[in-house]
């Protein structure tokens, strides 16, 4: 009897613990929502999420927490990658990379919301939850790449500049 205990414990501990990288199915986008805009975190403050197509991109910032997301939408489901860099002590910077998704939600008070969950690495979800709700009013501003125009012009960076006296250190 104690052997089937054990082995019927084993069993549950193995399909809960595999549930996490398990990609959530999409559903219809509900009418006259959006993931562009800016959103409001209580596990990661202040996103700017900006679309274009089916793509996301998007940054977070919270107290000494600054990540970036990028991702892909299918219906009402936002799958991404996520990576962010917080600095307890300074100059000693942790990264960190994972996955997540988002769900949007359209409230009974007519805000979006979006209910998600994120995970380490190559999981999807297992690390905690990631719940926002879209404020009513500004514009991403922080986001690159989505719907900016491309620069052109050419930037000067510091390691292409020639500092040495005589010109060329070549």
């Amino acid at each position: 009897m104690k052997a089937k205990q054990i082995a019927l414990a084993l069993l549950l501990g193995l399909l809960v613990g595999c549930g996490g990288s398990q990609k959530p199915k999409a559903g219809a986008l509900p009418e006259g929502a959006t993931f562009y805009g800016v959103w409001q975190s209580p596990q990661y403050g202040s996103m700017h999420l900006c679309q274009s197509g089916r793509q996301v991109v998007g940054d977070y910032v919270k107290n000494e927490r600054a990540g970036r997301i990028q991702g892909d939408i299918d219906g009402d489901l936002l799958v991404f990658q996520w990576e962010d860099r917080r600095e307890l002590v300074q100059g000693k910077p942790q990264v960190r990379r994972g996955k997540g998704y988002f769900r949007i939600e359209i409230g009974e008070d007519g805000d979006q919301y979006l209910r998600g969950a994120w995970g380490l690495d190559d999981e999807i979800s297992g690390g905690g939850p990631w719940n926002a709700v879209k404020l009513r009013r500004g514009e991403p501003d922080r986001c690159t790449g989505a719907d900016e125009p491309v620069k052109l012009e050419e930037e000067t960076h510091p390691w292409d500049e020639d500092d040495s006296p005589g010109g060329s250190a070549y």
